[in-house]
């Protein structure tokens, strides 16, 4: 599942992408959306992020953890560092 969204970063808006890991793992990716190159890994860790993953909807995770990107200032902070930032859901 992927979700696409709009977020302002220094002025100028971008378009990113958020997606579920296919692994099967409880990750969220965050990424351009013309381009592969992950910029945020959120992770639903330990056990109040785990239920989370368990117990909400796909699109819900994924708006969750676009949220908390954003508020936390994790997709300005790799843009600006180049590094990918990763930070639990």
């Amino acid at each position: 599942m992927i979700q696409n969204f709009d977020f302002n970063v220094a002025g100028k808006t971008e378009q990113f992408c958020a997606s579920l890991a296919e692994d099967g793992t409880r990750r969220v990716f965050i990424s351009y959306a013309d381009s592969a190159k992950t910029l945020v890994i959120l992770d639903a860790t330990g056990l109040i992020g785990a239920l989370k993953a368990d117990l909400e909807e796909p699109d819900q995770l994924i708006a969750h953890a676009i949220r908390k990107a954003q508020h936390d200032g994790l997709i300005a902070r790799a843009i600006d560092s180049g590094a990918i930032q990763e930070a639990s859901l």
